[in-house]
């Protein structure tokens, strides 16, 4: 386990953050921010992007690394207490000293974090926390599968895409290598009109990233007779989900946010081709998080802005699915601690 220098995106000249803006992130939670790493290169992209966002909101980092759990033989006879093994012990050093130094080379930066070991499921324990904790956005540097692996084998990624109820912050590691190198400012915020359920959840943490970093928040309509953004006699398309948000957009533009509206073509391949006309930008998409069969049938733009996206993602559950996944998790950590043991 090595711990790289961490660059933190800055621009040299940034005006104090409206008193407003800083309610809002801590209504939100996004002023704390859960990083799980597992000690390799690809885990750690995510810290230049947890730096910054900790020192605008003036938040706090919760650095989080899962061991596996024992194997069944370990464990024994029902009623059997059992005890870390020497492995487990050793494990459980190594990733104490990997988080305290990460937590070492974040303190120069005037960043606060927390770290945390715990034993069990990766996925489980990070979407536990992430309830149980308030955690506004969880990073993580995720690996995508084939669509016809995906249904079969699963990651930490797809496995958490079926449980969190919370934001994730996805950086799609076959894209993106920071590692030695500055992590580029985000000087845009795109948000997908997808639909409506799924806009309403991106907009409020989309609005708030952007005033905070002073980024340009660009609304984007897909529009099937929109222009490619590529072609020079690009022409602006008059579509009824552009007329629906200009108001949105003005009252955005009187609170502080600079919002602008785009049409696009090409769905998510489109909304990844506009991202990488502005290096550095960052995508805020809500989704239904659909999965197994119903993922299948009906598609989920989430995965596939997830697949598609070079920099990168917001994947922000939409309000029901919020609800619904976070008390089924707070009732599984009720009735693990009426049972003694430990989430």
């Amino acid at each position: 386990m090595t711990v790289p220098d961490i660059y933190v995106p800055e621009r040299q000249e940034q005006a104090a953050l409206p008193p407003k803006t800083l309610v809002r992130a801590h209504e939100l939670w996004l002023d704390r921010l859960l990083l799980p790493l597992d000690g390799s290169n690809e885990s750690e992209q995510t810290l230049p992007y947890a730096a910054l966002l900790s020192r605008r909101l003036g938040g706090e980092i919760n650095l989080f690394h899962c061991l596996q759990p024992m194997h069944p033989v370990r464990v024994g006879k029902a009623g059997h207490i059992p005890y870390p093994d020497a492995q487990h012990d050793r494990g459980s050093h190594l990733a104490t000293s990997y988080l305290q130094e990460v937590k070492a080379r974040l303190k120069p930066h005037g960043l606060n974090a927390r770290w945390n070991v715990a034993t069990g499921s990766a996925s489980h324990l990070i979407s536990y926390r992430a309830a149980t904790g308030k955690f506004g956005l969880t990073l993580l540097s995720a690996r995508t599968k084939p669509r016809v692996v995906s249904g079969i084998q699963t990651n930490v990624t797809g496995e958490l895409w079926k449980l969190t109820a919370g934001p994730l912050f996805l950086i799609n590691r076959s894209h993106t290598k920071l590692n030695g190198e500055r992590a580029p400012y985000p000087d845009t915020i795109f948000v997908p009109l997808n639909d409506p359920g799924a806009f309403e959840a991106a907009m409020p943490i989309a609005t708030v990233l952007a005033t905070a970093l002073g980024s340009r928040l660009v609304i984007l309509i897909n529009n099937r007779s929109a222009k490619d953004p590529d072609e020079s006699n690009a022409i602006e398309v008059i579509s009824p989900e552009r007329t629906a948000v200009k108001s949105l957009a003005e009252e955005l533009k009187g609170q502080g946010c600079n919002t602008e509206i785009e049409d696009i073509a090409g769905g998510a391949i489109g909304i990844a081709r506009r991202q990488l006309q502005d290096r550095g930008s960052w995508v805020v998409a809500g989704s239904h998080m659909r999965t197994g069969l119903n993922k299948l049938l009906r598609g989920s733009r989430g995965d596939n802005f997830l697949r598609q996206c070079r920099g990168p993602l917001i994947i922000v559950p939409t309000a029901s699915v919020a609800r619904s996944r976070e008390k089924r998790i707070l009732k599984k950590v009720a009735s693990a601690e009426s049972a003694g043991s430990v989430v």
